[in-house]
């Protein structure tokens, strides 16, 4: 399937006609989980946590993130965090709140396989591109860019990032919004690459011409993939659809 979207590319620019392929960030070009330890550990290693909650800290102190994980209870629970310390979970859930949310952990989310082969490909073959993402410009505007460079995607005239002027926009709305904008712009094709299926669902009602390829590996639970949608679990070329 990516390897036919580039031919389709492709064969548009050959005939002067315009695409667009659009990806998300988090938990779609970008495994989150390793800013997700990374923010755990650290709190387990503040001096003022270890009094506070030594026990927990003590769980914490080797805790382990899945690909599969969306928000922090997952990992708590597997590290034997079940819950009953109410101050303790509010503490640890204030603390991920600010620091996933923020510029400064950006740099420990991983590329998923072929992401940056893919999207340099997708360039080449003649598509302009965006990163649209949930993120927002106060809090995570500055590093996004960046770690997009440091890691080799594209970022240019030919592939812009977007990303919602405040944080107190919906995503669905605000992704269906730049959709419905971006369709009047002359684009042959559209594609977008996401992982949560509520966006998948809102956008589906209303931009139906998108081509919608639902990135498998974890979302909020808050719906479900449309059934009919292409489904991948990496960039990698030359691998079977599920």
């Amino acid at each position: 399937m990516l390897e036919q979207i580039l031919v389709n590319i492709q064969d548009l620019s050959h005939q002067g006609k315009n695409s667009l392929v659009v990806f998300d960030l988090d938990s779609t070009l970008f495994d989150v989980s390793p800013r997700l330890e990374k923010i755990l550990l650290d709190f387990a290693a503040s001096p003022l946590n270890q009094k506070r909650f030594p026990e927990q800290v003590a769980l914490l102190k080797n805790i382990k993130t899945l690909r599969s994980d969306w928000g922090i209870v997952g990992a708590l629970t597997r590290a034997g965090l079940d819950g009953h310390h109410q101050d303790f979970q509010d503490a640890v859930r204030a603390y991920w709140q600010k620091s996933f949310f923020s510029n400064h952990y950006l740099q420990f989310d991983r590329p998923y396989e072929g992401a940056v082969e893919f999207v340099n490909a997708v360039e080449q073959a003649g598509a302009q591109i965006a990163y649209l993402t949930g993120r927002d410009v106060e809090r995570m505007g500055a590093s996004s860019g960046e770690v997009l460079e440091q890691w080799g995607f594209p970022l240019n005239e030919q592939a812009e990032l977007v990303l919602k002027p405040h944080r107190s926009m919906d995503d669905a709305q605000f992704k269906t919004d730049w959709f419905l904008a971006a369709e009047k712009k002359n684009y042959e094709t559209i594609y977008f690459f996401e992982n949560e299926p509520v966006n998948l669902v809102h956008l589906a009602q209303h931009c139906p011409k998108v081509q919608m390829i639902f990135f498998e590996s974890t979302h909020a639970g808050k719906a479900e993939p449309p059934e009919d949608l292409p489904r991948i679990m990496n960039f990698l070329l030359n691998q079977k659809e599920s």
